[in-house]
């Protein structure tokens, strides 16, 4: 049974609606409970009753009691790992990790001092097996969860940043949820739902397989390995039917971190970049950070008051990479502002038609801003709506070390998990890392995200012979097929061998389906079915970890989802390896659009084909 205490106020039922206020120092809190059957909704009105202007910081909203373990955690940004923990997870370690590398925590929280403190939060949304709780959006505050595993209770936070409120003034919070009733994967499906709703998510369709420099290349990427890469692309989607659709020219061509319209020595004008490409028949991609300026740049140079600064007056360091110190584009700032929409608008002008923006978390680290009135989330918030505006409706827009729930809305896809490598790397510490083992794992556990938020980024594949082995790149490859998530391919070309592309077209025959996961607490072990794919639908397990799993149970759930009929009844799982089965598609699911009329009328549209943006 949900028990959920108010400060000064316990025992708030689950059913019913419940309107009250609380003091909270020279503030006053209306909460407004609205309970039905599984769920409740809790809305949060804070009002100024003093005299004088107060400013607002860290504050609790309620607590969750007799919560039993696994929780699951997840964390702000794309980079790191929403999964299950068992006992309270350690902080240390990666507090350590931090100021050895001599960087800053702002890639874990937005809240450093919480690290600092030995806390660990979940952010926008915190899980059992028996509830899911999670707030609708991220627009002012940075809504966050914290679990005490000894007091056996969650407490729901939510960070203001010291945001001022005159008196008389009103502040309405984002809406939380809380779900009691059901499987925990349903109920995040339900929590994702909710959130699409709320915001009325819209994005755009990812169309056939694209290709990065990245994994391959790195920042050692040339122009005539672009344009040999993109010469074999044609070839092979010609001679072997893959439907490779695009060429995202990854990190490497660009001047400096800030300087995204001058190219270096390596690269023309990006103009001939993606006329190159776009004469192939693909989409021309780009990737760039349009938040973060290196202090070798010349924005940073010339510009250092565009930047987000501490409180002792000097640009407020965001991170470090590329062995410089990176810093924050203030969004709040007029003139860099403009800056941001002149680099978006001539990006579009040069003839890309796909973004990367990464490192996106820059933009929304605490700081001093021109308008010290909006919030850092607010700030990230208005850079991101003018990098939606400036690059239209038509540009499909990745996002990548993104703050999740602040990105709904701007962008059509998201990366969901770690940066993957030509490498397993089972042993890296899991903060964002690049490892396969960890990207692909992510995929699994926020793969709810997926056509509820966003498309699903997870990460490119890897066909060429690396460190990976074949059973690992098997295990990767046909996850990201069964999962539906964008395919995006990294390698030179001309190493990847007949089995390679015969393992991408293997994933491509899994794409298109219904996909559930069924999280149980296994961080590395997970059962998914789809249905209403394109070609097959599937029942698959996937064991990421080093130990052989015995037994593994074709569940009734599994065959009611997918309608494959196993031919085993249960099954015995290697390390690192991938099984499924699958069958023909007998039925698709049907996409449904609805037009409002003018008198009111709500008219539904069904069409079997994927749903897109309009050209306005």
């Amino acid at each position: 049974m949900l028990e959920i205490n108010v400060p000064g106020i316990a025992g708030i039922k689950a059913n019913g609606h419940a309107v009250f206020s609380v003091r909270l120092g020279l503030m006053e809190a209306s909460y407004d409970f609205e309970g039905t059957v599984g769920e409740i909704r809790i809305s949060v009105k804070l009002k100024n009753t003093g005299p004088s202007a107060i400013k607002i910081g860290a504050l609790q909203l309620l607590t969750i009691e007799k919560v039993t373990e696994p929780v699951y955690y997840n964390n702000w940004q794309s980079w790191l790992p929403f999964k299950a923990y068992w006992e309270q997870p350690l902080v240390k370690p990666l507090v350590e990790f931090a100021d050895a590398s001599g960087s800053s925590l702002f890639n874990a929280t937005p809240m450093p001092e919480l690290l600092r403190s030995n806390i660990r939060p979940s952010d926008y949304f915190i899980a059992t097996d028996e509830i899911v709780a999670g707030f609708l959006s991220g627009e002012v505050s940075h809504p966050y969860f914290t679990w005490n595993d000894e007091r056996e209770n969650i407490e729901v936070w939510v960070e203001l940043f010291g945001k001022s409120l005159s008196p008389e003034e009103e502040l309405q919070l984002e809406e939380l949820v809380v779900f009691h009733d059901g499987t925990l994967w349903g109920m995040l499906e339900n929590y994702a739902e909710r959130i699409h709703y709320h915001s009325k998510v819209n994005f755009s369709e990812f169309e056939g397989v694209g290709w990065c420099s990245w994994y391959q290349y790195f920042t050692n990427i040339d122009f005539d390995e672009l344009k040999r890469n993109t010469g074999l692309l044609r070839e092979l989607r010609d001679r072997e039917g893959i439907p490779y659709s695009l060429v995202q020219l990854d990190d490497g061509y660009q001047k400096d971190i800030g300087d995204w319209l001058e190219t270096n020595e390596k690269f023309p004008d990006l103009s001939v970049v993606a006329s190159t490409i776009r004469e192939n028949g693909f989409t021309a991609g780009l990737w760039l950070a349009p938040f973060s300026v290196s202090e070798t740049s010349d924005v940073f140079m010339n510009h250092s008051d565009w930047l987000v600064h501490g409180f002792d007056g000097k640009p407020k360091l965001a991170y470090r990479n590329w062995n410089k110190r990176i810093y924050a584009l203030d969004t709040t700032n007029p003139e860099a502002m403009a800056y941001l929409i002149r680099t978006m608008k001539s990006l579009r002008e040069a003839g890309f038609d796909y973004i990367k923006i990464d490192f996106l978390f820059a933009g929304a680290i605490p700081g001093k801003r021109f308008d010290s009135a909006l919030t850092p989330v607010e700030a990230y918030r208005l850079g991101m709506n003018s990098i939606r505006e400036s690059l239209g409706d038509d540009c499909f827009i990745l996002g990548c070390g993104a703050p999740l729930l602040p990105s709904v809305g701007f962008v059509d896809g998201m990366r969901i998990g770690a940066d993957t490598a030509p490498s397993w790397n089972p042993d890296v510490m899991d903060i964002g890392i690049p490892s396969a083992k960890f990207s692909i794992r992510n995929a699994f556990t926020r793969s709810f995200m997926h056509r509820r938020l966003w498309l699903n980024d997870p990460d490119t594949v890897i066909l060429r012979d690396c460190e990976l082995t074949e059973d690992e790149k098997r295990a990767f490859v046909l996850s990201v097929g069964l999962l539906d998530g964008m395919v995006i391919q990294s390698d030179d070309l001309s190493k990847v061998s007949d089995d390679g592309f015969a393992l991408l077209k293997e994933a491509l025959e899994l794409t298109g389906g219904d996909v559930r996961v069924f999280l149980d607490g296994m961080n590395g072990v997970f059962a998914a079915c789809t249905k209403a794919a394109e070609k097959y639908n599937v029942t698959a397990f996937v064991n990421l970890t080093d130990t052989v799993r015995h037994s593994i149970k074709l569940k009734d759930m599994y065959y009611q989802w997918s309608g494959v009929k196993a031919s085993v009844e249960e099954v015995d799982l290697l390390p690192r390896k991938i099984w499924f089965e699958r069958t023909e598609t007998m039925a698709r699911n049907l996409k449904k659009r609805v037009e409002v009329r003018e008198d009111g009328r709500h008219f539904n549209y069904y069409t079997d084909e994927p749903e897109r943006k309009s050209d306005s």
